[in-house]
C-alpha cells in the first residue's frame, strides 16, 4: 500500500482544488496558455509607444489577471450552487450588477463615445459592468423559469399587445403580465436596455442567450416568436429616434449595418467608417499571409497594422501567426465549452442549474463565435473581445468566474449532490 500513497496524494490534490470537468479543466488551461503567447506577441509594437519598450509589461498584466481569474474560478467552483440559487440573493446581485451599470453613464470612463467602464478609485484599475451584469441576468432567469417549470408551457409570456385583447379579458391580462411577464422578462429588458445604450452587439448577444434559454425552458414557440417581433420593431424604433437626434453611437451602428444615408453622415461617424475599413483591411492581410500552418510565434507583420491585435482582432492575429491549423484549434476548443456545458447541462436533470449552465456556455461561446466572423471579415465590426485570450482584466475576471459557476454545478453533478426537486423537472 506504501507505493500508491503519493498518488492518492496527488489525486486528493486535483480533487480539491481541480474537480469538476476535467476536460473543461483543460481547454481552460490551453486558451490561458494561449492568451499569454497572443499578448506577448501583438503587444510588442504597443509596448514600445506606450510601456517605455517594456515589452512584457502587457504579458504580466495579462498573466496576473489570469492568476486572479484562476483563484476566482477555484474558489467560485466550490461553491454549492444552492447558496446563491436563492432568490433574494440573485435578486441582490442583479440589482448591484445594474447599478454598476447605470453609473457608468454618471462617471464612466468614456471610449470611442461610449461608457463603458468603470475606474476603481485607489487602484485604478478599470472594470467593465456590462460583464457582471450579463452573469447575474443568466442566474435570475434560470432561477425565474425554474420556479415556473410546472405551468410555463401551458401559460403565454406575453399578454394581449393590442387595446381589444385587453378589454376582451382584462384580468387574464392582468394575471399574465404581473405572474410572467414582468417576472421572466422584466429583468431581460432591463438589463438589455442597460446594455444597448453603449453596446449594441453585447445586447444583442445577452438576447439571443435568453430567448435560447426561455426555448429550453420550455416557453412554448409561439410565445417566442411575438417576443421577437415585438423586440425587432422596439429596437427599430429605437435606434431610428437614437440615429435622428445623434444619441449615444447609433450612427455608427447604422454605419456599420451598411443602412445609413451616406449623405447624412457626421464627420466623427465618417472617420469611424473609415477605421473599420482599415481594421478588415488589415485583418484580411494578416489571415492571407498565415497560411496553413501560420508565421510562428513572435514572427508577425501585421502587429503593428492591425488595429486592436490585442483584442477585437486577436482571432486574426492567431490565423497569421498559427495559420489554418492553430485558429481550427481555437474555434474548436470554444465548441468543446459548448459541448461540455451541454454534457452538464443534460445530466443535471433539474431547471435552475441546467438552464445556468445551458446561458453561461452560450454567453462564451456566442461572444467567442462573433470575435472570429468579425475578425475574418463575415461580420460588421463590433468590438468584441475573444473570452479568456484577449487583453483585458474585468473581462477575463468575469469570464473566469462564469466557468468557475459551470464547473461548480459539473462537480456537483459528478458527486451527485445537486438538489432535484421534482416541481423543476425539465424533462416532465
Amino acid at each position: 500500500m506504501q507505493p500508491d500513497e503519493p498518488h492518492n496524494e496527488q489525486q486528493g490534490f486535483f480533487d480539491r482544488f481541480f474537480s469538476g470537468d476535467r476536460v473543461l479543466w483543460v481547454i481552460i488551461a490551453i486558451l490561458s496558455i494561449a492568451s499569454l503567447l497572443v499578448i506577448y506577441s501583438s503587444t510588442a509594437s504597443m509596448a514600445y509607444r506606450k510601456a517605455g519598450g517594456d515589452t512584457a509589461h502587457y504579458f504580466l498584466q495579462q498573466l496576473k489577471f489570469i492568476v486572479l481569474g484562476f483563484a476566482a474560478m477555484i474558489a467560485v467552483h466550490r461553491i454549492d450552487y444552492q447558496r446563491y440559487a436563492r432568490p433574494r440573493f440573485l435578486s441582490f446581485v442583479f440589482v448591484t450588477a445594474l447599478l454598476f451599470m447605470l453609473l457608468t453613464f454618471f462617471v464612466g470612463v468614456n471610449l470611442n463615445s461610449a461608457s463603458r467602464w468603470i475606474r476603481i478609485p485607489l487602484i485604478g484599475v478599470t472594470f467593465q459592468p456590462s460583464d457582471f451584469l450579463r452573469i447575474a441576468l443568466i442566474a435570475i432567469l434560470a432561477r425565474q423559469l425554474a420556479k415556473r417549470q410546472t405551468n410555463i408551457h401551458r401559460m403565454p409570456l406575453l399578454p394581449a399587445l393590442t387595446l381589444r385583447g385587453w378589454r376582451k379579458n382584462p384580468d387574464k391580462n392582468f394575471n399574465i403580465l404581473t405572474n410572467i411577464t414582468i417576472p421572466v422578462l422584466g429583468p431581460i429588458v432591463i438589463a438589455c436596455a442597460a446594455i444597448f445604450i453603449s453596446n449594441f452587439s453585447t445586447a444583442a448577444i445577452t438576447f439571443c442567450t435568453c430567448l435560447i434559454m426561455l426555448y429550453v425552458g420550455r416557453v412554448r414557440v409561439r410565445e417566442l416568436w411575438r417576443l421577437v417581433a415585438l423586440v425587432f420593431v422596439t429596437m427599430v424604433c429605437a435606434v431610428s429616434v437614437m440615429y435622428a437626434f445623434n444619441i449615444g453611437r447609433s450612427h455608427t451602428w447604422v454605419n456599420r449595418l451598411g443602412i445609413g444615408d451616406m449623405m447624412s453622415k457626421t464627420e466623427q461617424v465618417k472617420a469611424q467608417g473609415e477605421d473599420d475599413d482599415l481594421q478588415q483591411e488589415q485583418a484580411r492581410i494578416a489571415i492571407a499571409s498565415g497560411g496553413l500552418m501560420g508565421k510562428g510565434p513572435g514572427n508577425s507583420t501585421q502587429r503593428s497594422n492591425l488595429p486592436h491585435s490585442y483584442s477585437d482582432f486577436a482571432y486574426a492575429f492567431i490565423v497569421e501567426e498559427y495559420g489554418l491549423i492553430g485558429a481550427s484549434l481555437m474555434l474548436f476548443l470554444y465548441l468543446c465549452i459548448f459541448f461540455r456545458g451541454i454534457v452538464t447541462f443534460r445530466r443535471c436533470g433539474t431547471a435552475f442549474p441546467g438552464l445556468l449552465v445551458l446561458g453561461l456556455c452560450l454567453m462564451i461561446t456566442f461572444q467567442a463565435i462573433c470575435n472570429m466572423l468579425v475578425s475574418v471579415c463575415l461580420f460588421p465590426v463590433t468590438g468584441q473581445t475573444l473570452p479568456l485570450v484577449s487583453l483585458g482584466g474585468s473581462s477575463i475576471v468575469f469570464t473566469c468566474l462564469a466557468l468557475g459557476l459551470i464547473l461548480g454545478i459539473s462537480r456537483q453533478v459528478k458527486e451527485e449532490s445537486l438538489d432535484r426537486p421534482r416541481k423543476e423537472s425539465l424533462l416532465e
